[in-house]
């Protein structure tokens, strides 16, 4: 060290967020121990830093049962922070295609909760969102949309017409309306909806761009495509300038657009957006992911319009062993896929 000047001889040393809040869970459990409530809360937030990160899901999901078993025994199973720990790992096993321990996770919390906080809580209402989505993963938007009218109900008569929460559970409410497909009410909420959020928030506002991409949404369900290619195009715009090219919402939209562009039969348009959009999601959220796995569901389903059946068949089968991994046997995904592959294994084609 130079005498005199010692902050010449200091250098800043980046530490990974995974590795620092290891550091500080396992200096919190040499402390207090394993079981002592801070504990388990240093180690959720390590949890919490593996779970956003692309490929850690498994990991997250371990640390995530450890500490709610803890918490069970130690604070019990109504602790507030006991019922936070459940509904994030409700979310992890979501994210992480186990969707039948995920409803059971979301239920027995939006149950706790609901008889703990009431129903109005805020955390009551985001376990009732949680599940919702949850069950509209399983494609039973049927279950989901009373689940999310309740919540825009109930925010509506506590917190106001413009409240944000509130403009947030309208959206939701016709993004559920959009999946059970009742698609003209979906179309009447967000038409409302949209002028409302551009004039509080602007037209590239994330709050309004979800609006937009769900109206757009709503017109390709109706086969209203031209309408749609120019909605769904701005809207990608709007996602990229706001939230960045690589991120999740721009990825949707991108998916969305290129929806657009299969419905009107211009495969070859629709293929290298539909690569992009699994690249990204790979790269983001792991080759696991279900919206990784969704997405390379879409990308087959292009693949074979143009005749790329090898490819296409590749493609399906991994999705075919991912959909029985994440729903069991029997599901509406599963059985579309498998009688996809069936088909092309009968069908090859040249390229």
């Amino acid at each position: 060290m130079t005498e005199g000047h010692p902050e010449r001889e200091i250098a800043r040393v980046e530490i990974p967020p995974e590795e620092f809040h290891a550091m500080r869970a396992q200096s919190a459990i040499d402390r207090l121990g394993p079981r002592h409530p801070e504990a388990c809360l240093a180690v959720r937030d390590l949890a919490r830093v593996l779970a956003s990160a692309p490929g850690r899901g498994e990991d997250a999901l371990d640390l995530y049962q450890q500490v709610v078993r803890t918490q069970w025994t130690v604070l019990g199973d109504r602790h507030e922070e006991t019922l936070r720990t459940s509904a994030e790992l409700a979310a992890v096993l979501h994210d992480t295609g186990r969707l039948e321990l995920a409803e059971s996770a979301w239920r027995d919390t939006f149950r706790a909760r609901a008889e703990t906080l009431g129903r109005d809580h805020p955390d009551t209402l985001n376990s009732a969102i949680g599940l919702a989505a949850l069950l509209e993963d399983l494609g039973r938007a049927a279950e989901a949309e009373p689940l999310l009218r309740d919540v825009l109900d109930r925010r509506l008569r506590l917190l106001g017409r413009d409240h944000p929460d509130v403009l947030t559970s309208t959206n939701a409410h016709a993004a559920a309306l959009l999946k059970c497909g009742r698609h003209e009410e979906a179309e009447r909420a967000l038409r409302a909806l949209v002028p409302r959020l551009e004039a509080r928030y602007g037209r590239d506002h994330e709050r309004t761009v979800a609006a937009r991409a769900n109206l757009g949404a709503v017109l390709c369900r109706l086969e209203r495509y031209s309408e749609a290619e120019p909605y769904m195009r701005a809207v990608v715009r709007s996602c990229e300038a706001t939230v960045g090219p690589h991120h999740d919402t721009t990825f949707t939209a991108r998916n969305n657009l290129a929806a657009v562009l299969h419905g009107m039969g211009r495969y070859e348009d629709a293929v290298p957006i539909l690569r992009a959009v699994l690249a990204g999601h790979v790269a983001l959220q792991g080759e696991d992911h279900l919206t990784t796995v969704s997405a390379r569901d879409n990308l087959a389903n292009v693949l074979i319009d143009v005749g790329r059946h090898a490819e296409a068949a590749g493609l399906l089968d991994r999705c075919v062993r991912d959909y029985r991994r994440m729903y069991g046997p029997g599901n509406p995904r599963l059985l579309a896929a498998e009688e996809r592959l069936a088909w092309l294994r009968d069908n090859p084609a040249p390229r």
